[in-house]
């Protein structure tokens, strides 16, 4: 799934890892290819759907990601940063791939049969569009796989955004500067 450099170093360090990693199998974990060294030494664990964390047990990389299935056939993951593309066909993943495959909820109804708009804006990575959708009343960012409380509307200029956005008639949001601006 992932390319592995095979340096003589990582080689034998992770040969020595072969029984601890027996060990986690042996206890039910799941061992799959890390995303960041290649080598299938990173054990995996499920977040809220659809969401995955990984931690390698040989370079030590921490990751958060989903699973997806390229139009092409060969499945891979996405993370908002480092994999936004096939490995196999180089197609860069769309949030409507992503979303579609994990069928969320959009506000609360059994999912629709596209996925053109994402409903709010992320304040922690703060794209120009809206990329937070509802997966199984959890709220997350595909951009940044931040996860989010329910999301809120501007009482200012009704941009729907997570983070606080209480005073925002005075204070504003992340698009608009409030009613404090008009003095």
């Amino acid at each position: 799934m992932f390319e592995v450099n095979l340096s003589p170093p990582t080689r034998d360090r992770f040969g020595l890892l072969e029984n601890e990693i027996d060990c986690h199998r042996s206890h039910g974990a799941k061992i799959v290819n890390c995303p960041s060294c290649g080598y299938e030494a990173a054990v995996e664990e499920p977040g809220f759907s659809p969401i995955y964390f990984s931690h390698c047990l040989l370079c030590k990389t921490k990751t958060r990601y989903v699973r997806i299935e390229c139009s092409c056939g060969a499945k891979g993951i996405y993370d908002g940063a480092r994999h936004q593309k096939c490995t196999s066909c180089k197609e860069p993943f769309s949030y409507s791939l992503v979303v579609s495959q994990n069928e969320p909820k959009v506000c609360g109804e059994e999912p629709p049969d596209t996925y053109d708009e994402a409903q709010a804006h992320c304040h922690i990575c703060r794209k120009e569009q809206h990329t937070v959708f509802e997966f199984d009343h959890q709220w997350l960012c595909l951009n940044c796989l931040e996860e989010h409380r329910s999301p809120g509307c501007c009482e200012e200029c009704e941009t729907i955004q997570t983070g606080d956005i209480e005073d925002s008639f005075e204070s504003g949001c992340m698009d608009c500067s409030g009613r404090i601006s008009w003095d």
